[in-house]
Order: structure tokens, then C-alpha cells, then sequence
């Protein structure tokens, strides 16, 4: 995997591949949501899209944006090096962003469908670990980031943001939290991908 990664990271820097990943799953959302004239924001959860008319492009989506920021995140954590100390934290945060990601995609892979009792519960289970996996890896990112001088506060606050939207999607499980979640999402992408960028990280 490390030399695949790096291969992509030769190509272009991570942080392209983050804002490419959020812009082809927005894309896979928004084909999905145009080809459902009857999705209801407040009624439908965002994986209703993956059993609607337009679930091609929906499941498409999440599944190459999960392969696509595989570089930006490897690319993330090596920004996070602090002269050989808390390795441990960074290491432990790339394997709990590979878990997080796995099941990432396998929810474009296991759709919501109340039909199809197993696959509609395996699509919960993974939602349910990405949802946990990606706290405790944005925990660790913005624990790094506040001992490494090459970061701002700002992807902290975002990051920490984000955090509380997941937290608050946890114990909420209602469409229009998730909404704003998938919002944040976006923003702590274009947010972390631009600073990469910007400070050649």
C-alpha cells in the first residue's frame, strides 16, 4: 500500500487528492439527489440515495472518494511528524483512519435497503464504525496538530467542529444532523486539503 501511495503522492500532492475525493463524492450525491424528485431532507437519510433511482452514482461516489484520499491522508499524517516523537499517536492514527475508511466503503458497498434485512444491518454496522473510527482519528490529527508548529489553529477548530457534529449525529440519527454533518465533512476537506496545499505539507 505504502508504495502505491507514493506512486500518486509522486504525481501530485495529497492535498489534491483530498479536494478530489470530496469533489467526486459530491458529485455522486448530487446525481443521486437529482435523479430522486421525491427525497425529502428532513424524512430521508443521506443513504436513502444509495436505494433511489440514482444509487448507481450514490454508491460510485463513496466507494472511488474512499479509494481517492487514501494519498491525501497518508500525506496528512507525514505532515504530522514532530522530530520522532508521539509516533506512536501518528501511527495509531493512519490505522484507525484505514479502519474508518474500510468502512467508509463498504457503506457505498452494503446499501440501505429495509428489504434486504442483512445488508440493510451490515450498512448500519459500518456507519456506525465510521462514525467512531473517525472521532477517534480527528482526536488524534488535532492532538498533532496542536503539538506541531507547521499548524494553524484553524484546521484544529474545524477539525474539533467536525468532531462535535459526529457526536452529535451519534446520538441524534436524524436526516437533518446528518445533512449538516456531510456539510462539515466538505468544509474540513476543502478546509485541510487547501492548507496542505498552501504550506506544501
Amino acid at each position: 500500500m505504502g508504495k502505491i501511495t507514493d506512486k500518486f503522492l509522486r504525481i501530485a500532492p495529497g492535498g489534491y487528492y483530498g479536494l478530489l475525493s470530496a469533489s467526486i463524492r459530491f458529485t455522486g450525491d448530487l446525481l443521486a439527489l437529482l435523479l430522486f424528485p421525491d427525497f425529502d431532507f428532513t424524512k430521508n437519510m443521506i443513504s436513502d440515495l444509495g436505494v433511489g433511482p440514482g444509487a448507481f452514482f450514490f454508491k460510485l461516489g463513496i466507494i472511488l472518494s474512499g479509494i481517492v484520499c487514501i494519498p491525501f491522508y497518508v500525506a496528512f499524517v507525514r505532515s504530522l511528524k514532530i522530530n520522532g516523537i508521539y509516533e506512536k499517536t501518528r501511527t495509531s492514527s493512519l490505522i484507525i483512519f484505514y479502519i474508518a475508511n474500510t468502512a467508509y466503503i463498504l457503506i457505498g458497498i452494503f446499501p440501505s435497503d429495509p428489504s434486504n434485512y442483512q445488508i440493510y444491518l451490515m450498512h448500519g454496522i459500518f456507519a456506525f464504525i465510521w462514525v467512531l473510527a473517525t472521532i477517534l482519528f480527528l482526536l488524534l490529527f488535532s492532538f498533532l496538530m496542536v503539538k506541531n508548529k507547521k499548524f494553524t489553529n484553524l484546521p484544529v477548530y474545524v477539525s474539533i467542529f467536525l468532531i462535535g457534529c459526529l457526536i452529535l449525529f451519534l446520538f441524534t440519527w436524524v436526516p437533518i444532523v446528518e445533512w449538516i454533518l456531510s456539510l462539515v465533512v466538505f468544509i474540513w476537506f476543502a478546509t485541510t486539503s487547501s492548507y496542505l496545499i498552501y504550506h506544501k505539507l
